[in-house]
């Protein structure tokens, strides 16, 4: 009888220090350019890790990938203490993102939860956010979305530049100013023939704007064309 009691001492002690380890096999790992695939039935969460550096500029883009998806998603970003990380945009719509800069070297948890059914992609991308003499360059697809951050300390006027070098794909660049979470729509520009566009921008102290370039809303045109890839450039400069 004692063996008996002494080994399920034994077995439950094997569970209880194997149960973080288990915990932490549920997290599937990513890095900055990857994308992870799933699905949810009724809803659920799925857990994501990576290896940040402080002053990282990252955002995490879920999507659903079935046609007609109705797919809803929250995310949360928190770091190796449990801290929550970066704030959430678009929460009200069927494609939030999170952006987030970095603040330490850690490896940080991404949380996906989603409502409904269907599968998905998500994607971790490093950006930048957006300041005077900054350049970005991207390659963009029709099922992709691109996304950047600007957010200033001072006032500034800047002029924005998007130039599109190669490809068939015409996304629309949008820039929207989020006011405590709530999006206003800045500017935006689309055309099958833009080839390069400049916006003058007058930006608020401490406002965050989100620069979104991915296809326009219901153009059922690109959809049902077979499009290459489209390379581009976004350039910021400051007007003095």
């Amino acid at each position: 009888m004692l063996k008996r009691l002494a080994a399920l001492s034994l077995l439950a002690a094997l569970v209880f220090h194997a149960l973080p380890a288990l915990r932490a096999q549920e997290a599937e790992p990513i890095a900055y350019g990857e994308s992870a695939s799933g699905s949810f039935a009724n809803g659920g969460q799925a857990l994501f890790t990576f290896d940040g550096k402080a002053g990282d500029v990252i955002y995490i883009f879920p999507q659903g990938t079935d046609l007609f998806s109705t797919l809803e998603f929250d995310i949360r970003l928190s770091n190796s203490r449990n801290a929550a990380v970066g704030k959430l945009y678009n929460k009200d719509r069927l494609q939030p993102v999170l952006l987030a800069e970095l603040p330490a070297d850690d490896r940080y948890t991404i949380t996906l939860i989603g409502k409904g059914s269907g599968d998905y992609l998500l994607s971790l991308e490093k950006t930048l956010n957006l300041l005077p003499d900054s350049l970005a360059e991207g390659k963009i697809s029709s099922n992709e979305s691109h996304f950047y951050l600007i957010r200033g300390s001072q006032p500034l006027k800047i002029s924005l530049t998007y130039t599109r070098l190669s490809g068939t794909f015409s996304p629309e660049l949008r820039i929207e100013e989020f006011t405590q979470g709530i999006p206003r729509e800045v500017a935006a520009i689309s055309g099958r023939a833009l080839r390069v566009a400049t916006l003058a921008l007058s930006l608020e102290a401490n406002v965050e704007y989100l620069v979104t370039l991915a296809q326009k809303p219901f153009d059922f045109a690109s959809i049902l064309e077979r499009t290459t890839p489209l390379s581009y450039q976004i350039s910021v400069k400051s007007d003095r």
